[in-house]
């Protein structure tokens, strides 16, 4: 492009000379074109070569795939036929809710990480992180909602998959930055829906082992170093954990009466009190942090992890 766009040059210095000069005139037709075809090929592979371009492609393809797959199950679940979804049936119910729970968790730490970078590399390093987990996530999660029993958490859960594989909008063309930012988002909305989905089934089902390390971990936060200043006052702490204390004891009250008249509302009901109790924890830390009385202080933490452990139990 360089050697014709000087020989194009020396071309236009000749004919300033001689405007007669038809050989001149070829030389010059000969560079135009030349230079036009290398600046086109110069773009296309700026372009089909850009980082982030490739992994893109593949992305797409293989979500494609993923969701012809959920696509089909969702078909075979509203014919009514769960047993037939499962293209893994040897998969046990824990094995299933807690590969699907820990498949979710790339995907939330990738969106979660720089989801405002314009960078190429940015993209490139997102693809290349969460591509690995499309095809197993979405074997979690049909064979999950294979061995759900309730038809409508089966729909929920296999919509809710496919929600977070198309980022919530397959329509969305995202070719500008603020395009990009809204799926980004969505996405998160989808990842978190699809989690609250999951713990629900698995409440209803008996596993509730990902409700009980979320509490335990909670618990164990109270007992961790302050990573800073509270920046709220003692009121304001105080108010959000009477608030949550009282949520938690009418939930409470709500799980021992549907407990015998409508037992598939348990897992929300217990899911609920999980996420009740997370919260009432996290306020009740700075809560005792903001206080000069040491007695009130220990009071405060001792007393925050009594509802939890007993829900434990």
């Amino acid at each position: 492009m360089l050697e014709s766009s000087a020989g194009l040059i020396h071309a236009a210095r000749s004919l300033a000379v001689n405007l007669k000069d038809l050989p001149q005139w070829l030389v010059l037709a000969s560079h135009s074109h030349t230079v036009s075809d290398s600046i086109k090929k110069l773009i296309t592979n700026m372009r089909d070569k850009a980082l982030g371009h490739r992994e893109c492609d593949k992305a797409i393809k293989l979500l494609n795939r993923c969701m012809r797959e959920v696509d089909q199950a969702s078909l075979t679940a509203i014919s009514q036929l769960p047993k037939k979804i499962s293209p893994r049936r040897w998969v046990r119910d824990m094995l299933l809710q807690a590969q699907l729970g820990w498949m979710s968790l790339p995907w939330l730490s990738a969106v979660y990480s720089d989801p405002n970078s314009t960078a190429a590399s940015h993209n490139a390093l997102f693809f290349n992180l969460i591509e690995p987990y499309f095809e197993p996530f979405i074997i979690a999660a049909i064979g999950t909602a294979s061995k759900t029993p309730n038809h409508q958490q089966q729909m929920n859960l296999l919509n809710q998959t496919k929600a977070l594989e198309v980022g919530r909008n397959p329509k969305q063309a995202v070719h500008t930055q603020e395009a990009l930012k809204e799926v980004t988002q969505m996405m998160k909305e989808a990842v978190e829906d699809l989690t609250t989905t999951l713990n629900v089934a698995a409440s209803a089902a008996g596993v509730v082992g990902g409700m009980v390390d979320s509490i335990t971990q909670a618990i164990n936060q109270l007992n961790e170093e302050p990573m800073g200043e509270p920046e709220g006052t003692l009121v304001d702490y105080q108010t959000t954990v009477v608030k949550m204390a009282k949520a938690i004891a009418v939930t409470v009250q709500e799980m021992v009466t549907k407990s015998t008249t409508n037992p598939d509302d348990s897992g929300i009901l217990a899911n609920q009190l999980t996420n009740d109790y997370g919260q009432l924890v996290q306020e009740a830390k700075p809560a005792a942090l903001t206080t000069e009385n040491k007695e009130v202080l220990i009071y405060t933490l001792v007393a925050a992890q009594g509802p939890p452990n007993q829900f434990l139990q």
